[in-house]
């Protein structure tokens, strides 16, 4: 039998997740790259080798590198980045995002939140920090049944109702929102600028963090334009979509 922790392969979709719980003979697996959950039994994981872990793990780093030399020669003394609330249901990713802001020179304020509990609390923490831009995420699933439904989502109608509650006061925020899979349309309709997931694909560790690192990064006078970093989010288009939105960034005089 598996034991927490270890790392399998979900043969389905051929991702590696880690067993976080075990409830024979179900397991709940987690993403250890993708912000994805998936209860399955025992006959659809495999055990994976510590070379393809410490595969999937240099693949990641590689990808941190790659965004920070994409955005690395906006640093300047004369720009005011916009400041980021990341509210992540995965403290592990959390970590990980708050580590590539702060490579940036991006103020990043993060706090680990159940998805299910983001909206109860996240009024009362913009107050104290006084964000430009918003991330919810963690986790989420699509259990293939109707689309359109939000009973067949994990934890989509929890990161709706967080972006309502933002919304009811706060009008100027960007909000990035949504996760693996999570209900694109219903996310938008409901105030986010950004959202996860058009196509109801995974996305990655870094994905929200590379949205919000592109607005925080873009002049306040100019759309947000993703064409040159699409190719970062490990999904593209079908990963993260959103409406006409302007940057954070201002320009101090």
């Amino acid at each position: 039998m598996y034991e927490i922790d270890d790392m399998v392969r979900y043969k389905i979709d051929n991702y590696i997740y880690s067993i976080k719980k075990i409830n024979i003979p179900f397991y709940t697996l987690y993403g250890i790259n993708n912000r994805k959950i998936i209860v399955c039994k025992e006959e659809d994981i495999e055990k994976v080798s510590k070379e393809e872990i410490n595969y999937i793990y240099n693949k990641e780093e590689n990808k941190k590198r790659k965004v920070i030399n994409l955005f690395k020669t906006r640093k300047n003394n004369t720009a005011l980045f916009g400041r980021i609330l990341h509210i992540d249901g995965d403290e592990e990713f959390l970590n990980k995002c708050l580590s590539l802001y702060k490579e940036l020179g991006i103020y990043a304020y993060g706090v680990s939140i159940s998805e299910k509990e983001i909206y109860i609390n996240i009024e009362k923490i913009i107050l104290e920090i006084t964000p430009d831009i918003i991330v919810f995420t963690g986790h989420d699933q699509y259990y293939g049944e109707d689309i359109k439904d939000l009973d067949n989502y994990e934890n989509s109608k929890y990161f709706i109702k967080a972006i309502r509650v933002v919304r009811k006061h706060f009008l100027d925020v960007v909000i990035i929102a949504g996760a693996c899979s999570s209900h694109f349309e219903a996310l938008i309709g409901s105030g986010a600028n950004f959202a996860s997931s058009p196509k109801r694909v995974n996305t990655h560790t870094y994905d929200p963090a590379i949205c919000a690192i592109k607005v925080a990064t873009t002049p306040y006078d100019q759309r947000v334009d993703f064409r040159n970093i699409y190719k970062y989010i490990e999904n593209g288009k079908d990963a993260i979509g959103g409406i006409e939105t302007n940057g954070k960034m201002k320009l101090l005089m």
